[in-house]
């Protein structure tokens, strides 16, 4: 029986290729082409060549998000999971399930496991006093798709400010001036409305991408003198069916509206089928736009009108600069825009 070890030495022979090119695919570099990756790797297999494990930049990275179950945060999850499989780190993931209880507790096991980087997504802001307890200060930390959550922490984060705007401003640019607005929460910032619009001029308001896109919603109205209406406006959760509960409830307040902007294309989606219950036609009586451009845009009938975010894209960066971070460098905040895409479910409405 042979026992001899074989070297990487041995594997660059058998591929025909040099030592330093082995390196590099074994230690995932970017710059190999693909032919010479292929043989590597084929050669390896050959002669059962298995790299000695490194002791990694970071040994564990926690990952916290509000949902897996929400299609934009299990796409974030895909990012980071792309860039870190490449980098061999490991990873330690979390759901909130959408529960501020959950989000502690999952904050508290992360701190317990003894992790050495922390991705966040909050979903909302009643963990900011919980996370700053358990991580010191100088803690290699990165809050993922919220603004000014933590003072002194870096954030990346899409421009919800701007994607309301873009919803709004394309609607009333269309002859729109009765847009109701259902702005979705994992945990409601107050019971009632009017609690609710206070908010919008508070400092944590960077906590709910919602009040960011109702702020958005809320100057894009302005530039037309539109005031800012209790009565368009409802509280919903990120699903199909509380979409759907939440247009059921606002159809029977009997409010003449002419569009609604949903904070996700799943709740979009159950906006649609409450109006086809009831016979009202998308887009000929109401426009309907979404967010997130997600694949519920495209299969939608009619399909929607939403607002352009790549989850994927925000993973990837998400974890780069989180690399950044534990390599010492200063990041500032990195903001990406929106763009909206639009479908069938909107249209130009003729002035009566």
């Amino acid at each position: 029986m042979n026992t001899k070890k074989v070297t990487i030495t041995d594997v660059a022979k058998e591929a025909g290729l040099s030592i330093a090119t082995v390196s590099r695919v074994i230690n995932h570099a970017r710059n190999v082409d693909p032919e010479s990756e292929k043989a590597i790797r084929k050669a390896m297999q050959k002669l059962g060549y298995v790299p000695a494990v490194k002791k990694q930049k970071f040994s564990v990275m926690a990952l916290i998000v509000p949902s897996l179950e929400n299609h934009f945060f299990s796409s974030v999850v895909e990012g980071v999971m792309r860039q870190a499989n490449q980098a061999g780190c490991h990873v330690a993931l979390y759901s909130a399930n959408g529960s501020a209880e959950q989000e502690v507790r999952c904050l508290v096991q992360a701190s317990s496991l003894g992790v050495s980087s922390l991705l966040f997504c909050p979903l909302s802001d009643t963990s900011s006093l919980v996370l700053a307890n358990l991580f010191p200060p100088d803690f290699p930390l990165l809050i993922v798709y919220r603004r000014d959550y933590l003072k002194g922490a870096s954030h990346i984060y899409y421009n919800n400010v701007e994607g309301g705007y873009l919803a709004a401003k394309y609607l009333l640019r269309g002859n729109h001036r009765h847009i109701a607005f259902f702005a979705s929460f994992w945990q409601r910032p107050s019971e009632s409305i009017e609690q609710m619009l206070a908010y919008l001029d508070q400092q944590n308001r960077g906590s709910y991408s919602s009040l960011d896109r109702l702020e958005g919603y809320r100057r894009a109205l302005s530039e037309f003198s539109l005031p800012l209406d209790p009565s368009l406006i409802c509280m919903t959760g990120y699903d199909f069916s509380s979409g759907y509960a939440t247009a059921k409830e606002f159809l029977s307040r009997l409010r003449d509206f002419d569009a609604v902007i949903c904070c996700n294309d799943a709740v979009a989606a159950g906006v649609l089928q409450a109006l086809d219950e009831q016979h009202i036609a998308v887009p000929q009586q109401v426009s309907i736009l979404g967010y997130d451009d997600s694949f519920l845009s495209e299969i939608a009938r009619p399909s929607l009108s939403s607002i352009h975010q790549d989850p994927h894209m925000l993973g990837e960066k998400a974890f780069e600069q989180l690399e950044d971070i534990i390599g010492g460098k200063r990041c500032k905040d990195t903001i990406l825009q929106p763009s909206l895409k639009i479908r069938s479910s909107s249209r130009m409405r003729e002035i009566p």
